[in-house]
């Protein structure tokens, strides 16, 4: 398992923004210290709390002062963009970051930001499905590209500068359904899950859950003729992740940041994506329930580790934890989070670690 972050960003309006994003560049040199594999920075326009509009620009600013961790769109909203003006910002972005690009497409699920820019959401899918062809095309094909379709139409356009890496992996998230997960896995793209999105919601309807989108992801695979096993490799399932001296300690530091975060979710209307029941009220949505049902991986590093065991036995396999970062803390604690989680959760999901060679090592110390 390889492990990564996920920022909104999240900084609440009362911040100092020009200063939050100091700290979110600050936040990936950090993470690339800690041995973290990549970071990705979200976009949103609207809401007052999710303050990067264009996530390229914090992705080439982050790549001079980093030299290894991937850096990924996470993601770029296509249905209020132009697609040979996202392909050509994204290779040339690409070039500056010497091939750390992820190349993060989503649907613009804010409602705000739909509002903000007039789009009718019955429309939301079919712009980015289009958009997602001509983009492709674009970076991939040596030939000027000609596309005639519902809301764009090109003749012979080609990118001056083409993208350093050959034939550069997509990465997709969905919220409402799960047909960008059957897609990925047809395309062999990457798939992101966010992070309210539940293990196992049982039978309500209307909010997809982690094995719904492992489900699509090999559906989608094998019907393409592809490797179910190699399509989840590229799945990335971000969650709320919080390390601590133990589960208690835990809860008590992030309590007033959750409820700021949390708040904010309802306010624009995520609730309906975390519940199991049509029917549950958006106050019985706690931090204790949320912890347990969604699940979090929260509290003590060997707290963590066996959560995140218990969500891998849920969902099955995936490649890539994301922990989704959040301003709960203040950055002393979070980067303590991090660290924590870099030096005793990582090691047991990590490859490279001889875990028989590990546990002999820990006997000898004890004199056990």
């Amino acid at each position: 398992m390889k492990f990564g972050v996920f920022a909104m960003p999240e900084h609440p309006p009362i911040e100092n923004w020009t200063f939050s994003y100091d700290r979110d560049i600050a936040s990936m040199v950090e993470a690339e210290r800690l041995g973290f594999e990549e970071y990705w920075i979200g976009e949103h326009h609207t809401a007052g709390y999710e303050n990067v509009p264009v996530p390229e620009f914090m992705i080439a600013k982050a790549s001079a002062v980093t030299s290894r961790i991937k850096l990924g769109t996470g993601v770029v909203n296509l249905p209020y963009q132009e697609p040979f003006q996202v392909a050509e910002r994204l290779a040339f972005l690409d070039r500056l970051t010497h091939g750390r690009l992820l190349f993060g497409f989503g649907g613009g699920g804010l409602p705000t930001d739909q509002t903000l820019f007039e789009l009718d959401r019955s429309e939301a899918a079919p712009r980015t499905t289009e958009a997602l062809e001509i983009i492709s095309q674009l970076l991939n094909s040596p030939d000027p590209v000609t596309y005639k379709g519902q809301f764009w139409d090109y003749h012979g356009r080609q990118l001056q500068v083409g993208p350093y890496q050959e034939n550069p992996q997509f990465a997709f998230a969905g919220l409402t359904g799960t047909h960008n997960y059957r897609r990925a896995g047809e395309k062999g793209w990457a798939a992101l899950s966010i992070y309210v999105t539940p293990a196992d919601n049982g039978d309500y309807p209307h909010a997809p859950d982690l094995l719904g989108h492992g489900k699509a992801l090999d559906e989608g695979a094998i019907a393409a003729g592809r490797s179910a096993e190699e399509a989840r490799k590229s799945w990335r399932v971000t969650r709320e992740v919080y390390v601590s001296d133990n589960k208690n300690q835990a809860m008590a530091e992030i309590r007033e940041g959750v409820k700021r975060s949390y708040d904010y979710l309802m306010n624009v209307g995520m609730g309906a994506l975390m519940k199991k029941d049509v029917e549950m009220p958006d106050s019985d949505l706690t931090m204790e329930w949320m912890m347990e049902e969604t699940p979090w991986i929260i509290g003590s590093p060997e707290d963590c580790i066996r959560s995140i065991h218990e969500l891998r036995d849920q969902v099955g396999d995936f490649g890539t934890l994301l922990i989704n970062g959040r301003d709960w803390v203040t950055t002393d604690r979070w980067n303590r989070s991090l660290e924590l989680f870099a030096r005793y959760v990582m090691p047991p999901f990590q490859r490279w670690e001889n875990l028989a060679r590990r546990e002999r090592l820990v006997n000898v110390a004890y004199g056990r």
